[in-house]
């Protein structure tokens, strides 16, 4: 699942997890909307932008952690250049890792797919997304 207030950006990430990861994505534009989705799919992983409207990053993490059927959903917080402090939060909150917001397919890709592997260890009878597709 991925959480952000840029239409845009959305758009290129969603299509580097579906075309480079072979992840289906489930797409909020806003934290509010994205807990509220979470809530209802159970997602493998989330990532999310920090700074949006209706509810940031820390706030989607803080819900989700405050929730049995989310607490155990690995978050990634997508942060922009001078984030440390943010960065440094977050994980202390439970964030699973952060990545940059532009980082190449390979950074990106490769932390979702260790949070998706944890993941799955852990709740293997999941029926939530992303799932990989088949055949790929």
């Amino acid at each position: 699942m991925l959480i952000d207030d840029e239409a845009d950006f959305r758009n290129v990430i969603r299509w580097r997890l579906e075309r480079e990861g072979h992840y289906n994505v489930l797409v909020a534009p806003d934290g509010q909307t994205g807990v509220v989705l979470a809530m209802e799919h159970h997602p493998d992983v989330i990532l999310t932008d920090f700074t949006m409207p209706r509810m940031n990053g820390h706030e989607v993490l803080q819900a989700l952690r405050a929730n049995p059927q989310t607490k155990h959903i690995p978050v990634i917080l997508l942060t922009s250049l001078g984030s440390e402090q943010k960065v440094a939060d977050s994980i202390a909150m439970g964030a699973a890792c952060h990545v940059e917001k532009w980082a190449d397919s390979k950074t990106l890709l490769g932390e979702v797919s260790l949070a998706f592997s944890k993941h799955r260890q852990v709740h293997p009878a999941s029926d939530s997304v992303p799932i990989p597709k088949q055949g790929a």
